[in-house]
């Protein structure tokens, strides 16, 4: 085996905090002719493990990294940190052997990184400018050889708003050579006091909540290069139910946020809320074919297993005719269990479907001021008896108006392309519930089941939010679900930046709600920021979920201009594609809001058509994966769901926090960019004048970032960086930009996380290091 030795050369750089950053970067350095196009370094596998602390977090990274190159090679590894980060150690050890750090002054740090941007040609770069970062030099890492890099390091997490934030670098979008073959991370954070919502807006996270007070976080990929940094949010419950509040605000526009409430783990079994249950089953011939009625009876085996005590059920088997397990709720005693269980067992699919006279069996065995939720299962359309969908709609919400002050929830399973999805829709909207759409190739066991572990426990039903003197609007979801043990509830809203009572500023949130006995009330002191700062994914996040909700509009009651309309001008803002503006990927030249909206017009025929078939299951998972909580996540807004249910990811629409970028002609452009806006400012890229804006407006890095010819609206100004441009701006010139926000209002002190496009850097640059 190769002995490596290590040059002990470790730099900590010190810059001003900026929300960019990014993961470890490993950049060759000089040897002794270069190869043009020739690859060098790739990872093989990048491991994260996080323990918190109450609030004191290590970090624990563990990198191999692959000389690609036919010839040894010396390294320079950088490491930006997280903006604001107050470390508290940091240890590198290449290979086994630990190395130590030394301090650099913050203008040779700034310098640095300027030279690898100049050197490189890549302006992703820049996402770093004003990091903390430590720097080391590796030698000699052999041809095809491996180098193993781990480090730790330890920081004081940051408290707002009841919410403690956590931002870890993991984007090597297009640097790599190769994609990672294993990336894994997973976070431990462990409190005094109990941890209430954990949440990520970038990443579909595991969240395990092994005790009141520990939980694991997890995220696992195979063969990727990363896109986005991971940022983690959590809350430490002062009450049996924890409320935390994230923020976005930029300077003279209304704000947005997310409220976050999540019950404790460890609850008193008096505090579940009874609840009253009827599962519906199709049963009908169609149910046969790909062993579809084996795997909702194992489901609903499951459900009627788990039920609590204090809970009352019943279940109806229906086809063309209906089969009803009690003829009315019965206590979920162990001896109603075994016999519910061995009257599943006897289910065989056969017949037709007859709908409506099973949800009005079931609505008439409903118990007056009690919980009622209906679990109805379907793989088809109404066949039997009433088969007009729409007077089956009219004659469920004239059966659940005869009893008032009984609030019943109806959660619906479509399963397979056979199900009319506006239809299914329509009947769980009316009736304050969901629909949840299992794909042929999905397992019906698995979706029922991890659907019921959710609604289980019941803590608070009827809910209602007072956000005191803060003036909130569009705020989604429009109707309040139930809150779960176990789950969490959020909001995205919009929220008044004016003066005057309703304004920004500290407030109260009440959250209120039915628990078993009485009413109880949850509230949390907060604050609505009225200058620039927070979080910009949240923007983007809330304008996902309003076109969700506006699609869905569409869909159930048919195209109307204005929802289409302000569809597209969603779109434009904030870069999030949609069926009806996938076109503007398409686009060469940009195009007016006006001539936009005529696009997508024209297009509204295909969305507003009857939802059966796979295309309306495709239109309906779209939808959800907008509208339905949890599933909005960042990293979905430059791609779509197509017919099938299938991601289609457009590659010259990418979104930046809050603003979309379009590729037309080589160029990216800001969305909000239109024919008739004129060009302030032409700059050369990689020219001083290129790092002068880098420096003053640090909010542009990222998205200076996206490519070096690319258009960026600033303070309503057209700022062209591209081959051609001024290569030094005047203090005039600076000025009549405007004063960085940052400075202004002092944002730069709030964590700002970038979403992010690179992490590791895999690049050679030249003789910069030797």
């Amino acid at each position: 085996m190769l002995r490596c030795s290590v040059l002990l050369s470790v730099t900590l750089i010190l810059l001003a905090g900026v929300a960019a950053f990014g993961d470890g970067m490993l950049i060759p350095g000089p040897p002794t002719h270069i190869i043009p196009d020739e690859p060098y370094f790739t990872v093989k596998y990048h491991h994260v493990e996080v323990e918190i602390e109450d609030q004191v977090c290590t970090t624990y990274v563990d990198q191999v990294f692959i000389n690609e190159s036919r010839r040894e090679m010396e390294a320079t590894y950088l490491f930006p940190l997280p903006p604001g980060a107050v470390v508290t150690e940091f240890v590198l050890i290449a290979d086994g052997e630990e190395i130590a750090a030394r301090l650099l002054d913050k203008d040779e740090a700034q310098k640095i990184y300027e030279e690898i941007v100049r050197k490189r040609k890549d302006p992703a770069i820049l996402t770093y400018a004003g990091n903390n970062a430590y720097q080391a030099k590796i030698y000699p890492i052999p041809p095809k050889g491996e180098r193993r890099i781990e480090l730790r390091y330890s920081e004081v997490l940051r408290y707002d708003n009841g919410l403690v934030s956590y931002l870890y670098p993991l984007s090597p979008e297009g640097l790599s050579h190769k994609p990672i073959e294993s990336v894994l991370f997973t976070a431990d954070i462990h409190s005094q006091q109990a941890i209430g919502s954990v949440y990520s807006p970038t990443h579909e996270i595991e969240v395990n909540k092994i005790s009141e007070s520990h939980v694991r976080v997890s995220y696992e990929a195979n063969d990727v290069l990363p896109e986005r940094d991971i940022l983690l949010y959590y809350n430490v419950a002062t009450d049996r139910v924890g409320l935390s509040l994230v923020t976005f605000k930029e300077a003279g526009d209304d704000g947005f946020f997310l409220l976050l409430a999540a019950p404790t783990v460890e609850e008193d079994e008096g505090e579940v809320v009874p609840k009253n249950i009827c599962f519906v089953l199709d049963t009908s011939g169609s149910m046969a074919r790909d062993d579809k009625i084996e795997q909702a009876k194992d489901a609903l085996d499951f459900c009627v297993s788990s039920l609590n005590r204090q809970d009352q059920f019943n279940i109806i088997a229906f086809s063309s005719s209906i089969r009803d397990f009690e003829g009315r709720l019965v206590p979920a005693r162990e001896d109603h269990i075994e016999e519910a269980r061995k009257f599943i067992k006897r289910f065989d699919a056969t017949g037709g479907t007859d709908i409506d006279t099973a949800l009005r069996t079931a609505l008439a065995q409903r118990k007056q001021g009690e919980v009622n939720y209906i679990v109805f299962l379907t793989d088809g359309q109404p066949t039997v008896g009433v088969t007009r969908e729409s007077q089956i709609i009219k004659n469920i919400a004239e059966e659940a108006d005869e009893m008032q002050r009984t609030p019943t929830r109806l959660f619906i399973f479509g399963v397979g392309y056979d199900v009319n999805t506006n239809f299914l829709d329509k009947l769980a909207q009316d009736n304050g519930g969901l629909t949840t759409y299992v794909r042929p190739t999905e397992d019906i066991e698995v979706k029922v089941s991890s659907f019921f572990a959710k609604i289980s426990r019941p803590l608070l039903t009827e809910l209602s939010l007072d956000y005191g003197s803060v003036d909130t609007y569009d705020e989604f979801p429009r109707e309040l679900p139930d809150l779960f043990h176990g789950s969490q509830l959020e909001v995205f809203g919009r929220y008044k930046h004016g003066a005057g009572h309703h304004s920004a500023g500290r407030t109260t949130i009440r959250l209120s709600g039915a628990a078993r006995d009485d009413s109880k009330s949850f509230t949390l002191a907060c604050q609505f920021p009225r200058v620039k700062q927070g979080t910009d994914q949240i923007a983007a996040l809330w304008a996902a979920r309003k076109i969700g909700y506006l699609l869905d509009q569409i869909r159930l009651h048919g195209e109307d201009k204005e929802l289409v309309d302000e569809i597209v001008r969603l779109s434009l803002e904030y870069g999030i594609l949609t069926e009806y503006t996938a076109f503007l990927a398409e686009e060469d030249e940009a195009i007016s809001l006006r001539e936009a909206e005529e696009r997508a017009a024209s297009s509204m025929g295909a969305m507003s058509a009857p939802g059966a078939g796979y295309g309306g299951a495709g239109q309906a998972r779209s939808q959800n994966a907008y509208a339905m909580q949890q599933q909005a996540q960042v990293h979905t807004i430059n791609t779509y769901l197509d017919a099938e249910g299938n991601r289609q990811r457009i590659a010259n629409i990418q979104n930046v926090g809050q603003r979309g970028y379009v590729q037309r002609q080589g160029r990216w452009e800001d969305t909000r960019y239109q024919p008739d806006m004129e060009i302030a400012l032409q700059v050369q890229a990689y020219s001083e004048a290129h790092f002068q804006l880098s420096r003053n407006f640090p909010q542009l890095n990222s998205q200076m970032s996206v490519g070096d010819n690319v258009l960026v609206i600033l303070n309503d100004q057209v700022i062209e960086i591209g081959a051609a441009g001024k290569t030094v701006l005047t203090e005039a010139e600076l000025k009549t930009l405007g004063v960085s926000a940052e400075v202004q209002t002092g944002a730069h002190l709030q964590p700002q996380p970038n979403p992010g496009f690179l992490a590791m850097l895999l690049v050679w640059l030249g003789g910069l290091f030797s």
